[in-house]
């Protein structure tokens, strides 16, 4: 039996080294393809077969990949054709102002969501996709559902994978509760402590988010797959309630504790790592040999500095050259007339590792996820630009942990940015806190990659790992809220009520019966003993 049961088990890991896994990114920008770059990458090293089928094609070094990648470049042509040329200061402008972009891209998304699911699933780069079945599928839980069709023509198991936080159809998807009194919706700028008006915004976001997702989302691209897989039947909705896992890209040291449930797993920054070495030599003296503090200014990697409106441009050149530190610029196309010699820009540079450098003491960043964790994960404090998306929400909830300031790059002036990024550096609690977060943020059982890894492989050699699913899943709305039971011991409540009212009535007309037979016996026995008298 022994030996029996150790034969299963090195059976067991076998068939887990060799498994098939697909990761399928059918809309997203670059960095939405980063967060599950380590993990394919990580995968393939512990013997993998791992393919990864996005719009973006992969570094030139390819050939060094541990996984394969493919790039539906023609399903990118024509996201590009439909949605024009990225330019977010365009749509800033167009929108009538940055907190109004979001609206509009959304919009622009939605309607034409369909088509770009049709674009990618008939992509030639993805029809070895469509050969090999794979033991597994990985893809991203918003705006990326045309993926399911995979899941649904291959019957795989398949996990989720949140580029931001928590969704709410996610964790409804799973019976992980969500309370809104105390869970704030991630699409929302509220803290844990709400006040009445923010706990009732917060709770119909929550209640009506999976419904409008379903609807908008869900239901639209049902007619494509259902037109790609030949099959009328085919429902979204219900081919992602068998969804064994979620990886969310988060982490409480930035965000707000709350409950999860076993598959729900935590793997915020597992795309972090230590500063290497610099390969750009002048680069390297540029940051090595600075006796000043050291700036390094991104915008991230789908954001061109260089499509920023010249008088935005013309403010930064103006107050870099009044800084007594040194700026490391992601810059593309000619360097700036006017850029002072204490200024190094590069079209591409190697982010993680300049973070890491030991000169570099602060960071203005657009405020994408990835960027925030890896400058909290490097302990440098910020000067946030949110442009769009969830960006407003990150440096926000940076300002609120004390770790960044926030600027708006259409509207700030030079003497503004002059005295931030002062503030930023020569004050000692961003630094602090920004510490003191990264030592949270590191201070884990086991990194985020690894736990990413280790679940990957725990739904591969458990099947699906359906033991994990909670019953609150498939529970109707009634019986996860409890309201069967309320109406119970209400009604429970008020029969009770009723019957104790019934009782004490008829205590009550028995009494004054009662009573009034005594009164009268005593007012007869009284009139009696007066005429005696």
């Amino acid at each position: 039996m022994k030996l029996f049961s150790v034969t299963l088990l090195v059976a067991t890991c076998a068939l887990v080294e060799s498994s098939r896994v697909l990761m399928v990114l059918p809309l997203g920008s670059r960095s939405h393809k980063n967060i599950m770059t380590p993990l394919a990458s990580e995968l393939g090293k512990r013997g993998h077969q791992v393919t990864v089928a996005s719009l973006h094609e992969g570094p030139v070094n390819s050939t060094s990949l541990s996984y394969t990648d493919l790039a539906a470049t023609q399903a990118w042509d024509t996201v590009r054709k439909v949605t024009g040329d990225y330019n977010v200061f365009k749509m800033r402008a167009q929108a009538g102002g940055g907190d109004k972009v979001n609206s509009a891209v959304m919009r622009k998304v939605l309607k034409h969501l369909p088509e770009y699911c049709d674009a990618f699933l008939r992509d030639p780069a993805l029809q070895s996709a469509w050969v090999n079945k794979p033991d597994l599928i990985l893809l991203p839980a918003f705006m990326n559902e045309c993926g399911l069709a995979l899941v649904y023509k291959f019957k795989v198991p398949f996990i989720y994978v949140t580029t931001s936080g928590l969704t709410p159809w996610t964790a409804d998807l799973l019976g992980n509760p969500e309370n809104p009194a105390y869970i704030p919706n991630q699409y929302l700028s509220y803290g844990s402590h709400m006040t009445l008006w923010q706990r009732t915004v917060n709770t119909l976001v929550r209640i009506v988010s999976p419904y409008l997702r379903e609807r908008l989302v869900l239901n639209k691209l049902d007619g494509v797959v259902q037109q790609w897989l030949g099959n009328k039947s085919v429902s979204l909705s219900q081919v992602e309630k068998d969804v064994s896992l979620v990886l969310v890209n988060s982490h409480h040291s930035l965000g707000v504790g709350r409950p999860l449930m076993p598959n729900v797993v935590e793997v915020g920054a597992m795309h972090c790592r230590p500063a290497k070495p610099l390969k750009d030599q002048q680069l390297k003296n540029f940051l090595d040999k600075s006796a000043t503090p050291v700036v390094y200014f991104s915008l991230g990697s789908s954001i061109r500095s260089e499509q920023m409106p010249d008088e935005v441009k013309a403010t930064l050149v103006r107050a870099f050259a009044r800084l007594p530190y040194r700026v490391v610029w992601k810059l593309e196309g000619n360097r700036l007339p006017g850029l002072t010699s204490n200024v190094l820009t590069r079209e591409w540079l190697p982010q993680q590792d300049i973070l890491g450098h030991k000169n570099v003491k602060a960071f203005i960043t657009h405020g994408g996820l990835l960027s925030l964790q890896e400058s909290v994960y490097h302990g440098v404090p910020m000067v946030g630009m949110p442009l769009m998306s969830d960006q407003h929400l990150n440096v926000r909830q940076a300002v609120t942990l004390g770790l960044a300031l926030e600027l708006t790059p259409e509207t700030m002036t030079e003497d503004q940015l002059v005295q931030v990024l002062t503030d930023i550096v020569e004050n000692p609690k961003y630094r602090d806190n920004v510490e003191e977060r990264s030592r949270i943020l590191v201070d884990q059982e086991t990194s985020p990659l690894d736990r990413a890894v280790y679940w990957s492989e725990y739904v591969l050699r458990h099947k699906g790992a359906k033991h994990l699913r909670s019953e609150a899943a498939s529970m109707p709305m009634h019986q996860y809220l409890l309201l069967d039971v309320m109406a119970v011991i209400t009604l429970a409540i008020v029969a009770i009520l009723i019957t104790v009212y019934f009782i004490m009535k008829k205590i009550t007309h028995k009494a004054m019966a009662y009573f009034k037979r005594t009164a009268s016996h005593m007012l007869a026995i009284t009139l009696t003993h007066v005429k005696n008298n």
